[in-house]
């Protein structure tokens, strides 16, 4: 299952780029907000991994699903990280990283960007493993169905 996660991984990268060269060119938070990676490992992932583990005929579809929103929103979350460090060190003033600059080094590097991170990735797995796992049981559904008839 390394492969279904290369391109989401990859899209995940370059949309965490993307939106700091936006934001940082100076866009309102409407555009910036286009490229969000919470959308991508909060549905959209979800949706496409349920899509091909469903196509894949894997033997336990619904605990690989979970195991790769996972580490899906794990990984996108640790890409993240990175702007929390720099919107700390150069005091960005966007909204998402409220509270960074006038925090102690400790809450501004570690406890808000990895609480951050903890509370996406519980969010995801749920909403996203539920999501995905509709997804999953209606395409196994009418897979059956076409098999069958």
């Amino acid at each position: 299952m390394k492969e279904i996660l290369k391109w989401p991984l990859l899209v995940a990268a370059v949309v965490v780029v993307l939106r700091v060269v936006v934001e940082q060119l100076g866009a309102p938070d409407s555009v910036a907000n286009l490229f969000s990676v919470v959308a991508l490992h909060l549905a959209i992932g979800p949706i496409y991994f349920a899509i091909m583990i469903a196509r894949s005929g894997v033997p336990r579809p619904y605990g690989e699903l979970i195991k790769v929103i996972a580490l899906y929103v794990i990984l996108t979350r640790a890409m993240v990280l990175p702007t929390y460090w720099l919107a700390r060190i150069y005091h960005w003033p966007q909204q998402r990283f409220g509270g960074l600059s006038d925090a102690t080094p400790f809450t501004g590097f570690i406890t808000i960007p990895f609480q951050t991170a903890a509370i996406w990735i519980v969010v995801s797995l749920v909403f996203g493993g539920v999501c995905g796992s509709i997804i999953l049981a209606i395409i196994r559904q009418f897979g059956r169905k076409s098999v069958s008839a």
